[in-house]
């Protein structure tokens, strides 16, 4: 009795371990019923095979998904960084349109995170991502999302900014931009960053006090250009196995008499494998070309060395020559 209750328990971990585990997605207000289709076979195929890959340990097959070459690439580089299923059976979301070409966007698909056996992974394993299709339904892009909560906060906020489509697109854009660190994707950032862009970094000075008993902190700040800047993070880049940036309170402002001009203020965490940090993350935004939105300003700076009166923001920059 002992070597049968042995046998089947070894089938059924077989059985598990060649299981197929579908999430099933299903798109509300798409614009046809034939986009609709598109989107749904194409999300429930990527989903299933995150899923099965996952779970069998191994590389992504995205044969057969209709995906670009873009976003295929992408999705494998964030798959080696650290691989995620989706544990929903089903996932029932609205098809939201973003920007003038009205992509078509599927927010709100929980993952968890799952990294490669004998790493660690101390964020929040519990991730969302956002799909982006095209027209016809084909996936062209994929995104770690910003939390609910701050998205759901600005695209109600109508005393920053009026724009509702406006509003997503700029989200849009910061989502692209915190995942291309995660992937480190150097095409994208630069090409995201204006080529007169401008960075500024704080570091945390220490000095011994006056009474010599202690240490007193200030922030050191420099000045870099765009060829430096990147420069710099592909050396973090090559020195990093895994690169995880996240994003939270994330606050919008349109400039009073650029309707282009958007200032993005955030709190950003970015976990490395050599160096962790928290601060305050400002982006000054140019909107201008829609399609191929520039990034004018970067400015870092450390979390808990920098009063809230001091974080920079809209009306620390002259916006003059924008």
């Amino acid at each position: 009795m002992k070597k049968m209750w042995i046998f089947l328990l070894g089938l059924l971990g077989t059985v598990s371990a060649f299981a197929q585990y579908e999430t099933v997605l299903e798109v509300t207000d798409a614009p046809n019923t034939t986009v609709k289709l598109n989107m749904e076979r194409n999300g429930t195929l990527l989903l299933t095979e995150l899923n099965n890959a996952q779970g069998e340990q191994r590389s992504l097959s995205l044969g057969g998904i209709d995906i670009s070459d873009q976003a295929a690439e992408s999705l494998m580089i964030m798959w080696e960084v650290c691989p995620f299923r989706c544990d929903e059976l089903e996932i029932i979301e609205p098809c939201l349109h973003v920007g003038n070409n009205q992509a078509l966007q599927i927010r709100n698909i929980p993952v968890i995170m799952e990294p490669r056996e004998g790493e660690r992974f101390e964020e929040d394993e519990y991730q969302e991502i956002v799909l982006n299709f095209d027209n016809s339904g084909k996936i062209v892009n994929l995104c770690f999302a910003l939390n609910q909560t701050i998205y759901s906060q600005v695209m109600r906020s109508n005393l920053e900014v009026t724009d509702l489509r406006r509003r997503s697109l700029v989200l849009d854009f910061v989502e692209q931009f915190r995942t291309a660190y995660n992937r480190k994707d150097m095409a994208f950032l630069e090409d995201i960053f204006s080529d007169d862009a401008l960075i500024i970094t704080g570091s945390v000075r220490k000095r011994v006090s006056n009474d010599g008993v202690g240490f007193v902190s200030g922030v050191t700040y420099k000045v870099q250009n765009k060829k430096t800047y990147l420069s710099n993070l592909s050396n973090v880049f090559r020195s990093n196995r895994r690169i995880n940036v996240v994003f939270e309170d994330v606050k919008v402002m349109k400039h009073r008499q650029k309707d282009y001009i958007y200032g993005v203020k955030l709190v950003q965490h970015w976990n490395a494998d050599r160096y962790s940090d928290k601060g305050y993350l400002f982006l000054l935004w140019d909107f201008k070309d829609e399609a191929n939105p520039k990034i004018h300003v970067r400015t870092w700076q450390p979390y808990n060395e920098t009063p809230k009166e001091e974080v920079f923001g809209l009306q620390s920059f002259n916006t003059s020559k924008l």
